[in-house]
């Protein structure tokens, strides 16, 4: 199997469309209800490292984005975030066009999800991701989205 074919299984748009899903969710659930729309893009480059992963999963609806990264081994993953956005931008464009029908973006350029799902109702075999991702979400919208780039060394 050639690493291109690869790549397609593993981003698949569809796959994908359903972490951001969770993700919305996530937001969703939170107490401002939606997400900064640029926010979405960070999503992929975290819920594609283990080790964020793990944090992710391990997080509830309490956790900050200043706590998820208090460990100096978590806060060295945000080096070269920009570039891990750039390479994950056509990836969630692609999901977005997917997700389309179940998203709705406002006038101020935020994001949220006209079907709410959960994470407890999915197979165990994908549990892990979609709880990070929902997790991830619910982070993410307690957030100011300019203090989130800057922590994570991105230009808004």
């Amino acid at each position: 199997m050639k690493i291109q074919d690869t790549n397609r299984l593993i981003y698949n748009p569809i796959w994908i469309g359903t972490l951001l899903h969770y993700l919305l969710s996530g937001a969703t659930a939170s107490k401002n209800k939606k997400l900064k729309f640029e926010l979405v893009y960070i999503a992929l480059p975290f819920l594609f490292d283990e080790k964020l992963i793990q944090k992710l999963v391990s997080s509830n609806k309490s956790s900050t984005f200043s706590l998820l990264f208090k460990e100096i081994e978590l806060k060295n993953r945000l080096v070269g975030m920009d570039n891990k956005i750039l390479a994950f931008t056509e990836v969630t464009n692609k999901a977005l066009v997917v997700l389309g029908g179940k998203i709705i973006i406002t006038d101020g350029g935020f994001i949220h999800t006209s079907d709410s799902v959960s994470y407890q109702k999915t197979e165990d075999d994908f549990r892990d991701y979609c709880k990070a991702a929902y997790n991830l979400g619910t982070i993410l919208a307690k957030e100011n989205y300019k203090q989130i780039f800057l922590k994570i060394g991105v230009a808004a």
